[in-house]
């Protein structure tokens, strides 16, 4: 009976023991399944990126192209004249961009500038003027830089026949237009010699000898015809220069008195 009551008595030790075990292994295995599914969590943020973190640096953005430089224009060399005693150079400035347009026309003396043209020396003798274009001196001349007119060459007879008629017809109108812009620059240059010496011959009378010269006018005109005024007014300045090459005063005294006359 002792020996019976021992051996129980190990026995439940033994359970007891052995159910504390499984009970700890237990535990123990729940623990570790946490630690990796936290684990497992946290990787799942690091794989996510949330934060679109890189090692690489951020891009920057490329400026653009810097501004072009302003380009030198084609400039033409269209007179020498003098005015009021002033040589003055008259230019035609043609810009690149703007080829279809007409040319601006300039008359500038030395030391003179418009815009970023300056004239820095006229020469009428030899034919040149010397200009600063965008702080660059440029020497003109009427051998290489005035407007000059080429004859097209005729057609050749090809399957471009077409093509080619275009372009001998813009080759025609961009030579048409710098014979109209030399012969609108001649004009304007005659005008200004005959304003000149228009300006120098009333200039050689006083304020009341023109005074004198303009009522005559006025007199003999008055009640006339267009055709009839530009007659009198063409035997009056006969008569004038008649009277300088004559007498001087006693030529225009002699036909103011005429038309007090009439």
């Amino acid at each position: 009976m002792a020996a019976d009551h021992k051996n129980n008595l190990k026995m439940s030790i033994f359970s007891s023991k052995l159910a504390f075990a499984v009970v700890a292994l237990g535990l123990f295995a729940s623990s570790v399944s946490q630690l990796f599914a936290a684990e497992r969590s946290y990787r799942v943020i690091s794989e996510r990126n949330a934060f679109n973190l890189s090692n690489e640096p951020p891009k920057r953005e490329e400026a653009g192209p810097p501004p072009e430089p302003p380009r030198s224009e084609d400039i033409k060399l269209t007179g020498i004249f003098r005015h009021k005693g002033i040589e003055r150079a008259a230019i035609a400035v043609i810009d690149p961009k703007k080829k279809s347009e007409p040319p601006k026309y300039l008359e500038l003396a030395a030391g003179e500038k418009q815009g970023h043209i300056e004239i820095v020396s006229i020469d009428k003798k030899t034919g040149k003027v010397t200009l600063k274009e965008l702080g660059s001196l440029r020497s003109l001349s009427f051998e290489t830089d005035a407007f000059k007119t080429s004859v097209s060459k005729a057609p050749s007879r090809s399957s471009s026949s077409k093509s080619s008629s275009k372009s001998s017809s813009s080759r025609s109108s961009s030579e048409a237009a710098k014979r109209s812009a030399e012969i609108k620059a001649a004009i304007e240059r005659r005008k200004r010699e005959d304003a000149a010496k228009r300006t120098s011959s009333s200039s050689r009378f006083s304020t009341e000898q023109r005074d004198q010269i303009r009522a005559t006018y006025e007199q003999m005109t008055r009640g006339k015809s267009d055709a009839q005024k530009a007659e009198i007014g063409r035997k009056l300045r006969e008569e004038l220069s008649r009277g300088r090459s004559d007498g001087g005063d006693r030529g225009r005294s002699d036909y103011s008195r005429r038309g007090r006359g009439r």
